[in-house]
């Protein structure tokens, strides 16, 4: 596990062997690789990494060439069947000098080019530098668990494992994207190719790029099959079982100290179960506690633990641990996350780190085997639409919206209240609605229009409003989307490709590699990853039980009570801390004067969200997390923006807005 980073000049001059950016981008990313790092400029490229040991510890050192050294690369990520394929390349005459995965690539590229990409099972991102060829090429896994974001900037290509990286090139520039901006307001992320950043991308999942003669090609080089299983049930809880408990078996090989993340549902609980049978001795596990009870899952985490027999380690998560860790986290995040669940993620990770440095986790299961309330709900919006409209919004609508707040996980009135704000809308935009924060025909009242290049809101909202068709363009798993029949497919796969690999991963990564702690999730092995995606979504959501074959499958190994219990999802008591603990936060970030002078939202719709939130009339706890998690974002990268008078002052990434007759002094460019 590393981080990576480099640049090449497209123009193939040779770079100054002396130049010191690079050992300054590799520090940008050190607690990614806090072991060692390592760096070579060869003719117009530079490749760099900082280095968490995990496998090899004395001879894995990187860049890592092939026998002539003709062909080097950096690399982040594991590679679980590395030593099948060892076994292959020496079978076909390559001599191998190290026992890592890392140099295993080297050599599958030696032997197939950029179809090296297909034989590769594992979480990576990578950059190879092939000199005969002039080469570079970069790609990502399948499922999007390791980043990688690239930019060009004044004839150079930078590549990164983190943004931050990037930033650091003295060619970079900070712009706000306000495309971006206007896709995590609506998602809560920001989802590939864009970043946060006006020029700097992601590369998207199961993608790689080519970069030789001056010119950037990006292919996609997996989709999973799109035929529908025909196995029994008994069979496919059988082929689940022999994946997962596959994919667990291969996820243990470490030469370090392992343990897993325990929350008590089904998923970190099948995969330590079957943990359990291929470690000697105890396998650590690790969970966080809430004094709110209706989101504390650690009776659940302890009766598993139990039943497993792990060496359980549980720690409560406040909300002063919370307020505390923020400024930690905000020093490694580049980008706006609106996930509050990635504080309680960074304090377990924190946690963990002390007893071991590789953690399995349960990513995926949600996903890939319906374990979203969501997916029934997309069920009953069918029904709902079947009462007459004159009883839909002349009594039911309104007596719902008359339900009084309740600030507890997941409350009755907050869930049917979000049901009916899109429940009549078409499924791919009812989904992000449902999932997301801000509505795109909410943005024409909450973003000032002067900061995109139309001379309206409404032409604002007609030019950027195709949020799912910009989507469907670039993601992997949405093509034909719009021609499939069952919406619990269409919704997951939406998830799979949007949610998944845009949030839940880019969180898991940051939150974990920020504490300097290997995160692997079993659930995303490909082949599993492929079966699941091939199921019949009856096998996933059945009437009102959702994770139905991962339940059946996974029912001899774990508690009946632990299998029939409701999903309750891992995150914070956002609402109530918002009015609490995290007030002053609010008042911070949200400060009239404050936004006023950034000249970016409209206050007047700030202050209806935080009046209905404080009042009770409302739980706005979405939109104004949302635009917390921007402001702090902000103000880490822009905030001498906003300081002193601005009428007449430039900062880094604005220009002078002479011409608009606003509050704000600056605009997007």
């Amino acid at each position: 596990m590393c981080g990576i980073t480099g640049y090449l000049n497209l123009n193939g001059n040779q770079l100054d062997p002396g130049e010191r950016h690079l050992r300054e981008m590799c520090g940008s990313i050190a607690h990614r690789g806090p072991d060692e790092e390592g760096m070579m400029i060869i003719g117009p490229a530079a490749l760099g990494m900082t280095r968490l040991s995990i496998i090899d510890l004395s001879g894995g050192q990187q860049p890592i060439a092939n026998e002539d050294n003709s062909v080097w690369i950096v690399f982040n990520g594991e590679i679980y069947n590395f030593k099948e394929l060892r076994d292959t390349l020496i079978a076909k005459g390559h001599t191998l000098r190290t026992k890592t995965d890392t140099e295993t690539i080297v050599h599958l590229y030696e032997e197939y080019g950029v179809d090296c990409v297909q034989h590769l099972e594992g979480m990576f991102a990578f950059a190879l530098w092939d000199s005969n060829k002039k080469r570079l090429f970069v790609a990502r896994d399948r499922m999007g668990e390791k980043p990688l974001h690239w930019a060009i900037f004044d004839g150079q290509f930078i590549f990164g494992s983190e943004i931050k990286t990037i930033l650091v090139h003295p060619n970079s520039r900070k712009r706000i994207n306000p495309e971006a901006l206007q896709e995590y307001l609506a998602l809560e992320y920001v989802p590939s190719p864009s970043t946060m950043f006006d020029g700097i991308h992601k590369l998207p999942p199961a993608s790689y790029m080519v970069i030789e003669g001056g010119q950037v090609k990006i292919d996609r080089y997996w989709s999973p099959k799109g035929s529908t299983s025909r196995m029994n049930e008994t069979e496919a809880c059988e082929r689940l079982v022999e994946l997962l408990d596959r994919s667990v078996k291969l996820r243990l090989i470490s030469e370090v100290p392992l343990g897993i993340f325990l929350s008590g549902g089904i998923d970190s609980s099948a995969v330590t179960a079957l943990a359990a049978r291929h470690v000697p001795g105890k396998i650590k596990t690790f969970s966080i506690g809430f004094p709110d009870q209706s989101f504390d899952e650690t009776s659940h985490a302890n009766l598993v633990a139990k039943h497993v027999g792990t060496e359980h380690h549980v720690a409560e998560f406040t909300p002063g641990k919370a307020l505390s860790m923020m400024e930690d986290l905000w020093r490694v995040l580049d980008e706006p996350i609106a996930d509050a669940s990635i504080l309680p993620t960074y304090f377990l990770s924190r946690m963990t780190r002390q007893s071991v440095t590789v953690a399995l986790s349960g990513e995926g299961g949600d996903e890939l085997f319906g374990g979203y309330p969501t997916y029934i709900a997309h069920r009953l919006a069918k029904t709902w639409t079947s009462i007459p409209s004159v009883l839909r919004r002349g009594v039911l609508n309104p007596m719902i919206n008359s339900m009084p707040v309740s600030l507890n996980n997941l409350s009755l009135d907050y869930k049917m209240k979000r049901f009916i704000t899109a429940a009549e809308e078409p499924i791919t935009t009812r989904h992000f609605k449902w999932m997301g924060a801000i509505p795109v025909n909410q943005h024409s009242g909450l973003i000032d229009a002067s900061l995109f290049d139309t001379a309206s809101g409404a032409e604002f909202l007609e030019h950027h409003g195709e949020l799912v068709d910009r989507l469907a363009k670039t993601r992997w798993l949405m093509h034909g989307i719009n021609d499939m029949k069952n919406v619990v497919d269409v919704a997951m796969r939406l998830d799979v490709s949007c949610f998944l690999a845009d949030q839940l991963l880019v969180k898991a990564d940051r939150a974990s590699m920020a504490t300097s702690l290997e995160a692997r999730m079993p659930f995303l092995a490909f082949p599993l990853a492929e079966f699941a995606l091939s199921l019949p979504s009856d096998y996933k959501v059945r009437n009102f039980t959702t994770k139905y074959l991962l339940k059946k499958a996974v029912a001899p190994y774990l508690p009946a009570s632990i299998i029939n219990r409701p999903k309750k999802g891992f995150g914070i008591p956002v609402a109530k801390w918002l009015k609490g603990d995290f007030k002053g936060l609010v008042d911070q970030l949200l400060e009239e004067g404050y936004v006023r002078r950034q000249g970016i939202f409209h206050w007047q719709f700030l202050k209806q969200l935080l009046d209905d939130h404080y009042s009770g009339r409302a739980d706005r706890r979405k939109e104004l997390w949302t635009l917390i998690m921007f402001q702090q974002w902000w103000h880490k990268f822009f905030n001498s923006a906003t300081t002193g008078a601005l009428s007449n002052t430039n900062a880094e990434g604005f220009v002078s807005q002479g011409a608009h007759n606003n509050a704000s002094a600056f605009s997007f460019r």
